[in-house]
């Protein structure tokens, strides 16, 4: 059975120009048992008025650790303007987990896509095979609009060094002029086969915005890979 619970927000980190970490622990330091890839339903409720607003997040963090976290784009929404305006010590209210987008560690071979926030589960997925010491064969291609937008680059190129995971970083909107140390334009099948031969081999998973997904789909099916071998989360 699925509960909504009480969680503070114990942490916020601006990660990109647009992109802020939030991390909240429950409040009876209870762990959410999930599996990476799932998301969780955050609610802000209005103690005046009993507004109440929520939505989904995919979760960004390890199983293992005592906190949510979620890579999230204050665009000002409803909801993210809320969160906008958020306090370390405020409260909100979580269920989870949800989602059929679901990693499978048995998966050894992998293709990560991952356009914009959709970044975060596969945070999720490097973090508990680091912990597990699973030996993967793993590549990820990460899209994002600038090149100041990729999310905890540090941290991300740590993880799949460490991993032995192949990292490949492409900006769609590079500044006139920019000398960027990273692949520009937009993820198609020929990036995909020029960085991964073998793309239509792997389990792939796939996460972004819904014209971000198909385009990967249709590109992963042009070269070969069977559906039952894609699986795909998309976020609006």
């Amino acid at each position: 059975m699925i509960i909504r619970k009480p969680y503070v927000l114990s942490e916020m980190e601006k990660t990109t120009p647009e992109v802020t970490t939030f991390r909240f622990r429950a409040e009876d330091n209870s762990r959410i048992d999930f599996v990476p890839g799932m998301f969780a339903m955050l609610f802000y409720k209005n103690q005046a008025t009993g507004e109440e607003i929520g939505r989904a997040f995919s979760i960004a963090n390890s199983p293992s650790a005592n906190y949510l976290e979620f890579f999230i784009a204050l665009i000002n929404g409803r909801m993210t303007s809320k969160l906008a305006a958020a306090k370390v010590g405020d409260t909100y209210y979580v269920s989870a987990p949800y989602g059929q987008f679901k990693f499978d560690q048995g998966d050894k071979k992998l293709l990560f896509l991952a356009g914009g926030t959709g970044i975060a589960p596969f945070f999720s997925m490097l973090r508990l095979t680091k912990e597990n010491k699973t030996e993967v064969d793993c590549a990820m291609i990460y899209s994002t609009k600038y090149s100041n937008d990729i999310i905890m680059k540090d941290e991300l190129t740590s993880l799949t060094e460490s991993l032995g995971a192949k990292l490949v970083i492409t900006i769609t909107r590079p500044a006139e002029g920019e000398k960027v140390p990273y692949e520009t334009g937009h993820v198609d099948a020929q990036m995909i086969l020029r960085h991964v031969a073998d793309a239509k081999e792997r389990v792939s998973y796939i996460c972004g915005p819904p014209a971000f997904v198909k385009a990967m789909k249709d590109a992963l099916i042009s070269l070969g890979a069977p559906e039952s071998n894609i699986k795909a989360e998309m976020w609006g």
